[in-house]
């Protein structure tokens, strides 16, 4: 049997679930290092304030989730499959026998746990992220809260981020440090949606190598 079309894929999700590692491993670092910052924004008065970079309610989980199922992608389905598909095709030499093993079939459990993950995780992040689309900053309140957390509201990081740009920031440097950010949010976001189409083609031809096998039986016995 082929595996070239299972290697492609599983190559494909290794990359695409590293950059998705990547890019929320820098959100999460940016988070923790910028506790100290203050963006200066013109208040309702014409005076300058100053706001924090993190509200209090911060939400992460859908963070956590993603990261969870791009790590699950990479390590347990990539990294694991190629030590399995490697198993295979030795076996596959030794003993000329086409059908699956224990271990790839258990393997290939794994690869439809792991593209649920993923579609639990994106499921997740944009649902919560349009939940709390189009908040804003109430100035008057960031003001009274200055040198304290933002009160109101729950924010993902995504919508903190453009509720920050939408102030009149004063300081381009400051604008520009959120807008980078703000791409790099958003960029794990929308990278969950290739990641779970990937995922889903290497459950797909995972399940379809297993059955590959008794499907081949029957036509021949028809």
């Amino acid at each position: 049997m082929s595996w070239l079309p299972l290697g492609g894929a599983l190559v494909l999700l290794m990359i695409d679930s590293a950059i998705e590692l990547a890019l929320i491993s820098s959100m999460v670092g940016y988070l923790h290092r910028s506790g100290a910052n203050k963006y200066p924004f013109l208040s309702d008065t014409g005076a300058v304030a100053f706001i924090g970079p993190k509200p209090k309610g911060l939400l992460l989980n859908e963070g956590h989730t993603s990261n969870g199922a791009s790590g699950t992608a990479l390590i347990l389905v990539c990294f694991c499959g190629f030590l399995v598909l490697w198993n295979e095709r030795r076996r596959e030499r030794r003993s000329r026998t086409r059908k699956p093993s224990g271990l790839f079939i258990t393997w290939t459990v794994f690869t439809v746990l792991s593209w649920l993950l993923t579609l639990s995780a994106m499921a997740y992040t944009f649902a919560v992220t349009n939940q709390t689309k189009g908040q804003k900053i109430d100035k008057a309140v960031a003001v009274q809260f200055q040198g304290e957390a933002y009160p109101l509201q729950k924010w993902t990081p995504e919508n903190w981020h453009k509720a920050l740009l939408a102030l009149p920031i004063t300081s381009d440097k400051d604008a520009k440090y959120l807008h980078h950010w703000l791409r790099v949010i958003e960029g794990w976001k929308w990278n969950l949606i290739p990641m779970f189409f990937i995922g889903l083609l290497v459950a797909a031809l995972s399940v379809r190598m297993c059955l590959q096998d008794r499907i081949q039986r029957r036509m021949t016995k028809a």
